[in-house]
């Protein structure tokens, strides 16, 4: 995400960002990345059906869908720069489970 995109996020949303950087994501055990990534993925949902929704409304008004491409762009690149975040996240969540999981098995095969 570039910097001049920050500016499209409210305060909240800037620190949710911050929060799912790789440095930050290294920090975290299961149980913090599976809140962040609910989280994560409830601002991305929000996002994503208020596109739909603009858009929708925007045809609706316009009476064709080339004429209502343009009109919710930030929104759209909300729901991308969020959507980006989930992936990161679970990213990081599917290997920290790995890593979990395989030493919980290695524990018993001790």
């Amino acid at each position: 995400m570039k910097p001049s995109e920050m500016s499209l996020f409210s305060a909240a949303e800037q620190k949710l960002l911050v929060d799912t950087e790789n440095a930050r994501l290294e920090q975290l055990n299961e149980d913090d990345l599976a809140a962040l990534l609910g989280r994560v993925r409830r601002s991305r949902n929000k996002y994503s059906d208020l596109h739909r929704r603009q858009g929708a409304s925007a045809v609706r008004d316009a009476g064709k869908r080339y004429a209502a491409k343009t009109s919710n762009e930030r929104t759209l690149r909300k729901a991308e720069i969020f959507d980006d975040a989930v992936s990161r996240v679970a990213r990081y969540l599917s290997r920290t489970a790995r890593a979990n999981a395989n030493a919980i098995k290695e524990q018993r095969l001790e």
